[in-house]
């Protein structure tokens, strides 16, 4: 399968590209450290459409979002089934409505409303008629940021969680 993953080179992107490589899927990485930045949106998307799942990680303001749309818009008449995995976080229930340490309040309510509008914007798409099939991730303490909770998991712990319960080769029709 070919796999593209937005911030493959730190944290959970990482941690999925080696996990993914390591069981024989071509990957697709897209990250700043190597030129790549997912707010030019339409490049971005001309790199992923060739593949059968995106790994929506990075986020870098609102692109996350604007580069979900236009990747499901460009899948949504393939009649090639394909795969997006949404990375959000646990900060979008509304229990969890609080500052994340070593962020301001600031930086922490625009961290969590940007994760709401990809949010919103996964609701409204899986909603929609398409043979693209969308699946949310709300990942916990994971240990990846300045601000992630030190008692948390490892991104490696994390994403071998994640894979034990898809199987991708059951996935390729």
């Amino acid at each position: 399968m070919k796999i593209a993953i937005t911030g493959h080179k730190k944290g959970i992107g990482q941690e999925f590209a080696k996990q993914l490589s390591a069981k024989g899927h071509e990957i697709v990485g897209l990250s700043r450290s190597d030129g790549e930045n997912i707010r030019r949106t339409a490049h971005s998307a001309s790199l992923i459409e060739p593949c059968d799942l995106l790994i929506n990680n990075a986020i870098s303001f609102y692109a996350q979002t604007e580069l979900l749309f236009e990747v499901w818009h460009r899948w949504k008449e393939s009649d090639k089934k394909h795969y997006i995995w949404n990375i959000s976080t646990e900060l979008c229930l509304e229990e969890n409505d609080i500052p994340l340490n070593g962020l301001t309040m600031r930086e922490s309510m625009q961290y969590r409303n940007q994760k709401m509008a990809l949010e919103l914007a996964h609701k409204q798409l899986n909603a929609q008629q398409s043979n693209t099939q969308m699946t949310l991730l709300r990942p916990g303490s994971i240990k990846t940021q300045t601000f992630s909770d030190p008692n948390g998991i490892t991104a490696e712990e994390y994403v071998s969680s994640v894979l034990s319960t898809i199987d991708l080769d059951e996935t390729v029709d």
